[in-house]
């Protein structure tokens, strides 16, 4: 038996699983927003209900190994002489380190590799055989990279610019699953998925990357040792520690998006595209360069693109009354008889656009009906996705968009994400993909299989032609970027 923790933005999961899901137990997390824009979660708090869960798990059951997944970006400093966090974990979605994202983005060296990528990138286009070398990628990956407040390079920095006396503390710092494994078992460690999700490690080169802890101006005595996610990265009450891995390459491995080409959406908190562009990292502008996994003899990269509102978003109009149950939500979008156009801009745009803009909502008429908005948002959100997923077509074909994520349960999303695109879409019978994933990597370290993966409990395919309402949608989104 394999118990694994999940470790979101709003709780921590204990999942119990033996080829099938034995039981899922769940704790709240402490998160506040003390400010627009800020985001910051209790982390002593989770691991205390993560090690409580742990604790469960092993006096009810046989546990062989324990796997952990998380949320990527959240960022933890913690002092390792009293072994507590300095200050609460900033989560994915803080933006309050704007300031010194446009500080850092002033950096020569940042301003001059741009100039250098550009040129790659205008060369690579008459030569293509240039993409092939990592040193050009690396090149032209700067071209399109700036520093932005959710990096967790940025995070980080302004954390260190919040201590009077760094010289106090034996600092350390790293993303949740590095927290949760030092908590668990005193090592310093986390895996290549997380560690390519943090704007300070070179996916290319695999290594924390100099030139950008130059310019943060972060040692890397402070970062933690990178492993492979099948790794054995500690014990705990004796149980082996392995299947470490990132929320949304867990999710993407457990839907069996294993090969070049294949794609997932996974919808919770936020949205999340990926696409598998195998066993080389890839870049195209506008899109994140990523390690998907790292392995005992599998090596996978993903390019990724995101919304960070969207669950969010449903649970902000039930918070407002605008919904009573978030699970009517399908529902309501279905019976609406009105059209409605709505920029999801709550916490700024993310890819394509990478803004921050005000939100809009268009076309209000006093038959308007609350199932009007709510349509009008699960539309919005479908429409970003088949933003995303348009760019990624001119990267490599697809047919086929697999998804999970809580926010897959709703039947309209997913319709209107096939509408949108023009592809088959297919909802996983396991929507927790993250906790299914550690789970498949932990048994695979254990030995217990090679490759296995969720199947599909539903399939949508296009039924209504939506282009018009498409463009007119994004026209609204280029009025909301003019007039911010």
């Amino acid at each position: 038996m394999i118990a694994v923790i999940d470790a979101g933005t709003t709780s921590v999961k204990l999942a119990v699983c033996d080829e099938k899901l034995l039981e899922i137990r769940k704790e709240p997390l402490i998160k506040r927003c003390p400010y627009p824009g800020w985001v910051e979660i209790d982390v002593e708090d989770l691991s205390r209900k993560a090690k409580s869960l742990l604790d469960y798990a092993i006096e009810k059951y046989k546990i062989e190994a324990i796997g952990i997944t998380n949320q990527r970006t959240t960022v933890v400093l913690w002092d390792d002489k009293t072994k507590s966090a300095i200050f609460p974990a900033l989560g994915w979605q803080d933006s309050r380190a704007m300031e010194v994202a446009i500080c850092l983005n002033r950096n020569f060296k940042i301003r001059f590799g741009k100039i250098i990528g550009k040129v790659v990138q205008k060369t690579a286009a008459i030569l293509p055989t240039i993409k092939r070398k990592k040193t050009a990628k690396w090149l032209m990956s700067v071209a399109d990279f700036s520093f932005i407040p959710t990096h967790s390079s940025v995070k980080l920095r302004w954390l260190l610019d919040q201590l009077k006396k760094p010289e106090e503390f034996r600092l350390k710092a790293g993303t949740i699953d590095s927290w949760l494994i030092y908590k668990l078992c005193g090592e310093h460690f986390t895996d290549y998925s997380n560690a390519g999700a943090t704007a300070l490690f070179d996916p290319f080169n695999l290594k924390w990357s100099e030139t950008i802890m130059e310019i943060a101006d972060i040692d890397e005595e402070l970062l933690p040792d990178v492993l492979e996610s099948d790794a054995i990265f500690g014990e705990y009450r004796n149980v082996p520690i392995t299947g470490v891995i990132a929320d949304q390459s867990s999710s993407l491995y457990s839907l069996g998006c294993w090969d070049r080409g294949e794609i997932k959406v996974t919808n919770g908190t936020g949205s999340f595209v990926d696409l598998n562009v195998g066993g080389e990292a890839e870049v195209f502008p506008k899109l994140l360069p990523l390690i998907a996994w790292k392995l005992k003899g599998e090596m996978r990269y993903m390019l990724e693109g995101m919304l960070y509102y969207s669950g969010s978003a449903v649970d902000l109009f039930r918070d407002l009354g605008i919904v009573g149950d978030v699970r009517e939500t399908s529902q309501m979008a279905f019976a609406s008889k009105n059209d409605l156009y709505l920029i999801p801009s709550f916490v700024g745009l993310s890819t394509p656009h990478y803004v921050s803009v005000p939100g809009l909502l268009y076309g209000l008429t006093n038959s308007m009906r609350r199932e009007d908005l709510v349509k009008a948002l699960l539309e919005a959100i479908a429409f970003r996705i088949t933003e995303i997923v348009e760019l990624m077509r001119k990267v490599e074909r697809i047919d086929t968009i697999k998804c999970d994520g809580e926010m897959s349960s709703n039947d309209f999303l997913l319709q209107r994400i096939a509408d949108a695109t023009k592809l088959r879409v297919k909802r996983s019978s396991v929507l927790s993909g993250s906790l299914f994933g550690s789970y498949l990597i932990a048994g695979r370290s254990l030995g217990k299989w090679k490759r296995v993966c969720a199947d599909f409990s539903q399939e949508f395919h296009p039924k209504e032609d939506v282009s018009q309402k498409f463009r007119r949608w994004k026209e609204l989104l280029e009025l909301s970027k003019k007039i911010s």
